[in-house]
């Protein structure tokens, strides 16, 4: 039933400039479907209608309704979803670096390690009985002694795997230690690093577009009421585009704005970036799950207005019910920002600078994974020839 599309992004060298076209098919509209049907019915085929970020849909989409009839679920069980929010951006950003990383450095997925990586993921989700935590009758499960071990599991594995050294000690390292650990560990994602850090290219795709600043709820209600259509498709703030991925999540720390600051906001800082949002998320669950530490959701004051900062980045739901069933459901997805003919990913790709158009593809294809661990896309080179 998944309604995914994709994006077609064209490059083209124009005497010394890249120029960039994106054109999409995704189902923008695709949530109107939702418009006179019950709420019960609405909740359950959301993760079914979005395959990708499922989770992040359904609980936004939960949260929303809950808004909307003044019923928000208790913080335990709102701590929970998010939990389900953070294992599901775990999968996705361990999904990308396990498999794409590899083949860009010539090397064989591992893919047993990377099927049980994931499985270990699905489980642990499965575990906290989503179904039941996404309903309007919502009740926190207990995190079972089995709960936490499968979690566990989980932070080992992904620790052997990603970093191969305790992920406090990864996380403390400076620019030398970065390079030390990514030349002398033997797991693919330090390969990774390292062979990125031999090419020549490595900080291109930087972009002047910044990360969209902290929004007033009403003013974007103004917005969904007043231009609905067009905002959804292509989201801008007072007609100006902004970024709204995973790497605005990072783009605070110190650690990468000293980054960004020597390199700027291109490949090489990108790349790193998602390490470290990796290692956060795993430090954030080991709280939640070991320490019991409570997880804490965005939340808006206009009824019927949910955010959830899912893998992509935030994701909101706009919801209106009448008489226990849907009236209207707008969904303003991280996609749109980013993918936008004039965004993030736009301009940053204009910004490579290599001559070869297979170097070139090489660089886009880097660039698109870095800003959006979950876009299908299809990308045309200008006078690239294929094999």
């Amino acid at each position: 039933m998944s309604v995914q599309g994709q994006l077609s992004i064209a490059l083209s060298r124009q005497y010394s400039n890249i120029h960039t076209t994106i054109d999409s098919s995704r189902p923008l509209h695709a949530a109107q479907i939702f418009s006179g049907k019950p709420i019960a019915e609405a909740l359950q085929l959301i993760p079914l209608l979005f395959s990708v970020c499922g989770k992040a849909q359904a609980v936004t989409c939960i949260n929303a309704v809950e808004s909307a009839i003044c019923a928000p679920a208790n913080q335990d069980v709102q701590s929970q979803r998010e939990a389900l929010v953070l294992i599901e951006s775990l999968r996705e950003h361990s999904l990308r670096i396990l498999i794409d990383w590899p083949k860009f450095i010539k090397q064989d997925v591992e893919h047993s390690e990377l099927a049980n990586t994931i499985q270990s993921l699905n489980k642990l989700m499965q575990m906290l009985e989503p179904q039941q935590l996404l309903s309007l009758d919502a009740v926190a499960n207990s995190l079972s002694v089995e709960v936490i071990g499968q979690w566990h599991h989980c932070q080992q594995q992904l620790t052997k795997i990603v970093f191969g050294m305790p992920i406090e000690d990864w996380l403390a390292m400076n620019d030398i230690g970065l390079e030390n650990w990514s030349e002398q560990s033997n797991t693919q994602p330090a390969g990774f690093i390292w062979w990125l850090m031999q090419q020549q290219w490595k900080y291109a795709g930087y972009s002047d577009i910044s990360p969209l600043p902290q929004i007033n709820d009403v003013d974007l209600l103004s917005r969904l009421q007043k231009d609905n259509n067009r905002f959804i498709a292509q989201p801008n703030w007072y007609s100006r585009c902004y970024e709204l991925s995973w790497f605005n999540y990072q783009s605070a720390s110190p650690f990468t704005l000293d980054l960004i600051e020597k390199w700027g906001n291109g490949i090489y800082t990108r790349m790193i970036a998602r390490l470290r949002e990796l290692a956060e998320l795993i430090e954030k669950l080991d709280a939640f799950f070991h320490l019991q530490n409570a997880l804490t959701i965005s939340k808006s004051t206009i009824a019927g207005l949910a955010h959830t900062n899912a893998a992509r980045g935030r994701l909101s739901h706009y919801i209106e019910i009448e008489d226990q069933y849907i009236k209207q459901l707008c969904i303003v997805a991280p996609t749109e920002w980013n993918f936008h003919p004039e965004g993030v990913a736009a301009d940053s790709l204009c910004h490579l600078n290599a001559e070869q158009p297979d170097t070139l593809r090489l660089q886009a294809e880097l660039l698109i994974h870095a800003i959006d661990p979950c876009v299908e896309y299809q990308l045309q080179i200008e006078n690239e020839v294929r094999h």
